[in-house]
């Protein structure tokens, strides 16, 4: 079969609007995509900032079929199969329809992220699902061109959020518009940046989480959110996470709230400063906390003391020593960035 010429979407700005996009037939008959997890609503940080982390993620296998469509099927938790609610295979038709191309496509999503955990388990689907595709087409498209398809495969859970689905797909610190996901910046980090990282035995359904929040704040509160978080993006660029430490756990609005629904919290955060932690905080809706350090051995030291410190609170819970991934979603066989 040869190339398969597509009118690309005028919205696409790397090339005129009227250009035909080549999409090459590719070589391969299945690939295996690893989706990474990501850290997000890093302390005032809620909604905008996101963070891609190694060592944790979803895996999805994709290979065509005859049918048109997308089919897929998921080992490990109770994730919908239905093509329209689940994210990877939503991500998938939008990359294809983007493509112009009309392909049966079959994804086996296996989940490597706990369910409810607060370290972006939909959206590690959703890039895994959208890069499948890409693979499978030839590589027509550069990760900044599948924003908005991640974008629609993070909306199968309700909403178009992406400060978890974009740092999955780009690898790294994004910045990103909660009132308009598709507008961003993606931050180089300087330096190696370590995190120990807990996963309590919890799960904290985002839309539960949601429903707690305020619907207003003190002026005050929104003022210092504001001056913290324009500190907490300017640590990041200059490689102090001492101070990204410190302004992660200043947060007025959100955090407070949250930490309800997370019994241990206290105890945790209170052993990961005792262990040698820059900061503490909830990622995500929580229940996962996370704790920058300077180097992985400092990283692993706090992550047993934040383990131990949740155990003690008749908790069960695993905890690990990761990193910052520049990466991205990737082939699995690209290698995986893995914790040390």
């Amino acid at each position: 079969m040869g190339p398969i010429l597509a009118l690309p979407p005028s919205t696409n700005p790397a090339r005129p609007r009227h250009a035909l996009l080549l999409v090459p037939e590719s070589s391969r008959s299945s690939v295996r995509v690893h989706g990474p997890a990501s850290l997000s609503n890093l302390g005032p940080g809620f909604d905008a900032v996101g963070l891609c982390i190694g060592g944790f993620g979803d895996v999805v296998e994709g290979r065509w079929r005859e049918t048109p469509g997308v089919q897929v099927t998921v080992e490990g938790g109770a994730v919908p199969a239905d093509p329209d609610r689940n994210t990877a295979a939503c991500a998938a038709a939008a990359v294809l329809r983007r493509a112009g191309v009309e392909r049966g496509l079959h994804l086996h999503v296996q989940k490597g992220i706990p369910l409810g955990s607060g370290i972006g388990g939909s959206s590690a689907s959703a890039v895994a699902g959208a890069w499948a595709a890409n693979l499978l087409l030839g590589e027509p498209f550069r990760r900044s061109e599948l924003v908005e398809a991640v974008l629609d495969g993070e909306a199968a859970t309700g909403a178009r959020h992406g400060d978890n689905v974009l740092p999955a797909l780009l690898g790294g610190l994004v910045l990103v518009d909660p009132s308009d996901p598709a507008r961003y910046r993606r931050i180089v980090l300087p330096r190696p940046l370590h995190v120990a990282l807990l996963l309590p035995d919890l799960a904290v359904l985002t839309e539960e989480a949601r429903r707690l929040l305020p619907r207003s704040v003190p002026l005050p509160d929104a003022v210092a959110n504001a001056a913290d978080l324009a500190f907490l993006v300017d640590a990041f660029r200059a490689g102090d996470w001492e101070t990204v430490g410190r302004q992660i756990m200043r947060d007025r609005l959100v955090e407070p709230v949250r930490a309800r629904l997370v019994p241990c919290y206290d105890a945790v955060r209170r052993a990961a400063l005792e262990a040698g932690a820059y900061g503490c905080a909830l990622t995500g809706s929580g229940p996962a906390m996370f704790a920058p350090a300077e180097t992985h051995a400092a990283a692993r030291t706090v992550a047993s003391a934040m383990e131990a410190a949740c155990r003690a609170a008749s908790i069960e819970a695993t905890a690990h020593a990761t990193h910052a991934d520049e990466r991205g979603v990737r082939r699995q066989d690209e290698g995986m960035n893995d914790a040390a």
